[in-house]
């Protein structure tokens, strides 16, 4: 894969998310302007309990003016930090459980909008998962947790109850996966 030539680089936006604006050469030598979102990577996780319930949360996002926003546990991967310690600590932070089995990659990791954004999504299926503690959340976040049987989730996705896509990606690859076992 050949990468593109960057003939410019603009930083236009320096907080929560980074915008930088680009002049970019074509393959046929013509030149374009995009601007591109940077932001963190993303861990996002489909948990699993042995009575075969999904763990969910429900919060509000500003972006798509939605105060309960259905999805599975997720969060920035934050610089520095251990990739396999960071999917632990996001499942316990967000339902409190644990897993003594190890993440099971779905798939791929997948860019949500490789137009103009930088964010790398992992997903991973955490089975048998415990219920240990209550969820612990940083302080900007505010969630509600939940906890349903895959049917109902699914049925969810269909009705457009849940419209996250790193969930209705997660949650289509990990109901493969569980058909499969």
């Amino acid at each position: 894969m050949k990468e593109l030539r960057i003939l410019e680089r603009e930083m236009i936006s320096t907080g929560f998310l980074k915008v930088e604006r680009l002049k970019i050469e074509l393959p046929d030598g013509k030149t374009m302007c995009r601007e591109v979102l940077q932001k963190k990577n993303v861990v996002a996780i489909v948990a699993i309990n042995s009575e075969g319930e999904i763990y969910l949360t429900m919060q509000p996002r500003a972006g798509v003016n939605d105060l309960q926003s259905i999805e599975i546990p997720a969060g920035l991967v934050e610089e520095g930090e251990d990739f396999k310690e960071e999917k632990k600590r996001e499942l316990l932070e967000e339902t409190g459980c644990v897993t003594k089995s190890p993440l099971i990659q779905l798939g791929a990791p997948f860019t949500g909008d490789p137009a103009c954004c930088t964010s790398i999504t992992y997903l991973y299926l955490a089975i048998n998962v415990e219920k240990v503690q209550e969820p612990k959340l940083d302080v900007d976040e505010f969630l509600v947790p939940m906890k349903e049987n895959l049917g109902t989730v699914l049925s969810w996705i269909e009705e457009g109850k849940i419209r996250d896509a790193n969930s209705v990606i997660a949650l289509g690859r990990a109901e493969r996966f569980l058909e499969q076992r």
